[in-house]
């Protein structure tokens, strides 16, 4: 049903995403890279959510798996620098912390070694599968992009999950329709019905448009482009911090209702389409408000939190379905204006 997408940057990072109905194939994965069960190290958090992944992990010597821990997280290029001296290769067991984490600590040193990418959580399936580069204030690069050996994509992940879950993955893939491909997103409103009843045929394409949309991201863009915060991740940051509680599904929803309208605000947008996007997350059981924090009250916590869309010069938008644009960041005043969109003040219905 699937076949294998293959990826490539230039000669030396060409690499293929390989799909599989669960983690039952992963000896003939295996097997085709020659890869030395001795000689693997695997990277995870506790937040695997499949029952198959989180005992592959607990299978490995507490010498050869570094479990990141909100206080560890510093010391993973330590970890990759030592096994990758032992010609470890890593099996790394993604979800949004562990990406985030390798790409805010690992150094160039470490891009040498060689990773295989496992997305374990349906959100993490439709984001990034290498760890992207790093760049100054002037678009030179401090440290290159780190690309797979290979990325196995169990897609039991997302076809055997549950419903709150199966949201998570609904809400990355919007994130990523949204900002880089209008063709996905439409596809998405016309098979709604058969993605929200987990029909195979519709998890099988979705998955593929996702990967795809990746892999055209990687060969297209340039290093400055790949190092781009991600769509709306300012407001997902907020979230999480006003709301620690709040799922995956809700921070990105929320986060992409406060960045598409300030896409609109600014022009880049009709008004017809930020409420298009905004009205097919509630199809899908998607928040579009909250009722935890006035506008006010997370203003506050954004500008206390340094975030770089309030203290850099530019910030990333839509300017049409599918396309991003970079250009000079909103004002306070404009922000405010979106975190109001989402505010639902009970007290005053009632």
């Amino acid at each position: 049903m699937y076949e294998t997408i293959y990826v490539e940057k230039n000669k030396s990072n060409r690499f293929g995403v390989y799909f599989y109905k669960d983690a039952t194939q992963w000896n003939v994965f295996k097997d085709i890279f020659g890869m030395n069960e001795q000689k693997l190290a695997v990277i995870c958090s506790g937040n695997i959510k499949n029952d198959a992944w989180e005992a592959f992990a607990d299978a490995f010597a507490k010498e050869n798996i570094f479990c990141l821990s909100e206080k560890n997280g510093d010391t993973i290029n330590d970890f990759i620098v030592k096994k990758s001296e032992e010609s470890f290769t890593f099996v790394v067991l993604s979800d949004i912390s562990v990406m985030n984490a390798l790409y805010e600590n690992i150094t160039s040193d470490v891009c040498k070694g060689s990773f295989i990418c496992v997305p374990v959580t349906p959100e993490a399936l439709f984001q990034d599968i290498s760890v992207r580069p790093l760049v100054d204030d002037n678009g030179e690069t401090i440290r290159k992009e780190w690309y797979p050996k290979a990325v196995y994509v169990d897609v039991s992940v997302l076809s055997k999950t549950s419903p709150l879950e199966f949201q998570n993955a609904m809400a990355s893939a919007f994130k990523l329709s949204i900002s880089h491909k209008a063709s996905m997103f439409e596809w998405m409103i016309s098979n709604m019905y058969e993605l929200t009843d987990c029909e195979e045929e519709a998890i099988c394409e979705l998955l593929e448009r996702g990967f795809n949309v990746m892999k055209e991201r990687i060969e297209k863009d340039t290093a400055k482009e790949r190092a781009l915060s991600a769509y709306g991740k300012d407001f997902y940051d907020l979230m999480k911090m006003a709301d620690s509680e709040l799922s995956f599904a809700d921070c990105m929803s929320l986060a992409l209702v406060c960045q598409t309208y300030l896409s609109w605000k600014k022009d880049f947008i009709s008004m017809e389409e930020y409420y298009e996007i905004r009205d097919m997350f509630v199809f899908f059981g998607l928040s579009i408000t909250e009722t935890f924090a006035t506008a006010d009250e997370l203003m506050d916590i954004l500008i206390n939190s340094d975030a770089d869309i309030v203290k850099k010069e530019n910030c990333i938008y839509i300017r049409k379905l599918g396309k991003t644009v970079v250009d000079a960041s909103p004002s306070k005043e404009l922000i405010k204006e979106a975190l109001e969109q989402i505010y639902y003040n009970e007290e005053a219905i009632d």
